[in-house]
């Protein structure tokens, strides 16, 4: 290739030094002293990240997006339509080990850009551009490591495959939503949008309390933890879930109580907060679950974790929804099957950054909402149910979960080594049937009781 071809998508990452972690959607890699970047992305949302070592290290990425050839509706979902060839410069810096864009409101990057991109037909020569793959084989890899051109076959098939999941696990993804849970984005030379993301990026409601380096006032401990980590955190602004209080302002009774057991309007109720626009609402929760998902797939990101699985409770939880709003739900358990394909890519697994309750959560999650879905919706045909026997299946196989409680024995005698026999009892379900300690219970308020003292429960 020379300087006078137009060059495809591509990133160039100057003065990247050897040995660091680079990642690219589903793929990762050790970059070498000949790797100047990568060329021929694909239209659509990308998420490029690096990390000092493959593991217990600060990482840092940005979210862009790279315009289709011709023009179509997905320009619409791009800030600014850049004129120019999609090749976007990213600068290493030293000081905090991580990469930033080339910024517009600055003269020397817009020199340090032109002087790349004049160089870009060179690099390519030399090899030293990486292939875009949504898989990389361990051929490519062997190559790229020796410092070599990457010359290598591709499977067709296969790399169409991961590109598809790429998409799918992005189909929601828009500005509209990172700029809301991310900031304003970081513009380019080019005019570009980026959004900025690290593994210490948290919601307000995630952070942790340490003593000498937190305090009582967000904003201190905002600039504390930033001396810390050595650059300036973004703030999640995420969907404000409340799994404690799923009922309206004034509800009490009975309606109180059926929304503490059915959580279907307080996700209905989120929906319109987010949302003006039903579908587009839903849309954004949709949106939230993949971004979330990405960032533990990538980063590792604690406070992504938590907000992913506090979303998944709320739709696993409602009863009504799975009949009234069974786009969204049959969407969630689509993209939450694509995702639990896709565990293995965390580091250690994704249960396990979960600590001693690993997959427990969900798999407790998945079997209420079986139960709910068969007392709800009696029609065979259902989108909802399509899509969760899917799910069933795949858990069963890979995890060997048992989702149908009826076919598990919950009580029983067992045979001890030394031939005694005792009787075993589940109480895995008692907070579903009311038993044991969720057993209800008739207390008496007195003759002077109150409406508020008969409405209080704890949360």
């Amino acid at each position: 290739m020379t300087s006078s071809i137009s060059p495809s998508p591509t990133i160039l990452l100057p003065d990247l030094p050897p040995k660091t972690l680079v990642g690219i959607d589903l793929i990762t890699f050790t970059s070498t002293p000949n790797f100047h970047g990568i060329r021929d992305l694909p239209p659509g949302w990308h998420f490029l990240y690096t990390g000092t070592t493959e593991s217990l290290s600060l990482r840092s990425g940005g979210w862009f997006y790279i315009t289709p050839p011709s023009p179509d509706q997905n320009h619409a979902l791009v800030p600014t339509t850049p004129t120019t060839p999609d090749i976007l410069i990213w600068k290493w810096n030293p000081d905090t080990e991580t990469l930033s864009p080339l910024l517009a409101t600055n003269n020397t990057d817009k020199q340090e850009a032109l002087r790349h991109k004049a160089n870009l037909g060179t690099i390519w020569q030399r090899g030293g551009l990486f292939r875009y793959c949504s898989r990389v084989s361990p051929a490519a890899l062997a190559q790229q490591s020796a410092g070599r051109p990457v010359q290598y076959e591709i499977d067709e098939e296969d790399e169409a495959e991961g590109r598809q999941t790429w998409r799918d696990l992005t189909d929601q993804m828009t500005p509209g939503l990172l700029t809301r849970v991310v900031g304003d984005a970081v513009v380019d030379v080019d005019g570009r949008a980026r959004w900025m993301v690290t593994s210490a990026s948290s919601a307000l409601r995630d952070n942790d309390v340490i003593p000498g380096i937190t305090d009582t006032d967000p904003e201190t401990a905002k600039e504390e933890m930033e001396k810390v980590t050595g650059e300036k955190e973004s703030e999640f602004s995420f969907l404000p879930v409340d799994l404690k209080r799923t009922w309206r302002e004034g509800a009490i009774g009975r309606e109180r109580t059926e929304a503490a057991q059915d959580r279907s309007w307080a996700l209905g109720d989120l929906v319109q907060r987010v949302s003006g626009e039903e579908r587009d609402g839903e849309a954004q929760v949709l949106g939230e679950l993949q971004f979330t998902f990405l960032m533990i797939l990538t980063l590792m990101n604690y406070s992504c974790l938590q907000q992913w699985k506090r979303l998944l409770e709320l739709v696993l939880t409602c009863r009504r929804a799975i009949r009234d709003r069974e786009v969204l739900v049959s969407g969630v358990l689509r993209l939450l099957l694509l995702q639990l394909k896709r565990c293995d890519d965390v580091e250690g697994g994704l249960f396990d950054l979960d600590g001693e309750e690993g997959g427990e959560f969900l798999r407790k999650l998945l079997i209420k909402f079986r139960r709910s879905l068969y007392e709800v919706v009696e029609v065979t045909e259902s989108v909802v149910k399509t899509e969760f026997e899917k799910l069933e299946a795949w858990v069963k196989e890979e995890y060997d979960w048992e989702l149908n409680r009826e076919v598990v024995v919950r009580r029983g005698m067992v045979q001890l080594e030394d031939g005694e026999q005792v009787e075993l009892d589940m109480h895995d379900d008692d907070e579903d049937d009311e038993l044991g300690e969720y057993a209800p219970m008739v207390v008496d308020l007195g003759e002077n009781a109150t409406p508020d003292d008969v409405n209080t429960e704890e949360d």
